[in-house]
């Protein structure tokens, strides 16, 4: 297994040494997915189209460092596509593009678009009596568009509890802190807890032991509709140059002269 102390770090170097920005978006993501990809998610290390596989969709798909390191240690994604990033060469962009054979199950970025794929993947496994898990992680931002509502709609009436929606609630969006441009996170998330009757799990994003507690729930026991993570995090987490700054939601910390090791 590989730790978060370690993702976030590769993580950083890898903008860095590439000049690509986004990369504050990626840094609050580290502890969610390196916990569930070490610990919890299904898959087949040798075969990742293996159809027993869980599903993963990063429906906030500007954030895609972290988890192209993760998924470059986990051995999906090679190193030489790593180096070729964002070239004709290489399929791995800024945003995600679908890719299974690397772990990459939607092309997301397009805000809104991922929920309603996992909606419709974990409905198609109940509806085929699989066993299949379905996580889909979205942005605080994103849940501004309609289509996610519109999604856990149709989860709440289909009783989807093969579905765990993480929100990915660092407080700021591209142009403005979340508050400012539509409603506060603590009022999305009594609007998103109002789906469910059970299930609803409002914690430190950054916790690793509260992000056990949530996949152990959802994984061990099966309750009786879709699980929400609320995960309060910190954008641009372990790097004090990014952290809070609406600015480096595109910026590349080199741009302000920052370099590798000097975090």
């Amino acid at each position: 297994m590989i730790s978060s102390e370690k993702i976030r770090q590769l993580t950083i170097e890898f903008s860095c040494n590439t000049g690509a920005g986004h990369l504050a978006p990626s840094l609050s993501t580290v502890e969610l997915i390196t916990v569930l990809f070490n610990e919890y998610l299904t898959f087949n290390k040798t075969d990742p189209l293996d159809e027993s596989r869980d599903r993963f969709i990063l429906s906030k798909g500007h954030g895609t460092y972290a988890y192209y390191i993760l998924l470059n240690k986990l051995g999906f994604i090679p190193d030489w596509e790593l180096e070729k990033f964002n070239t004709p060469e290489s399929t791995l962009k800024g945003c995600l593009t679908e890719n299974p054979n690397y772990m990459i199950e939607a092309s997301t970025g397009s805000l809104g678009h991922g929920l309603p794929l996992a909606v419709g993947m974990a409905l198609s496994f109940k509806i085929n009596g699989k066993n299949n898990k379905v996580i889909c992680m979205v942005g605080d931002g994103e849940m501004q568009e309609g289509s996610n509502f519109e999604a856990m709609m149709l989860a709440h009436r289909f009783k989807l509890n093969n579905l765990l929606v993480i929100v990915d609630a660092n407080e700021l969006q591209a142009m403005g802190r979340v508050e400012d441009v539509a409603i506060s996170n603590d009022r999305l998330a009594r609007v998103m807890s109002a789906f469910i009757d059970e299930g609803f799990y409002d914690i430190d994003g950054h916790d690793e032991v509260a992000i056990r507690n949530v996949y152990s729930n959802f994984y061990k026991h099966q309750g009786d509709n879709f699980n929400i993570m609320f995960a309060r995090t910190i954008k641009g987490k372990g790097l004090p140059i990014l952290e809070g700054s609406i600015k480096h939601h595109y910026r590349c910390p080199t741009e302000d002269g920052f370099k590798p090791g000097e975090e």
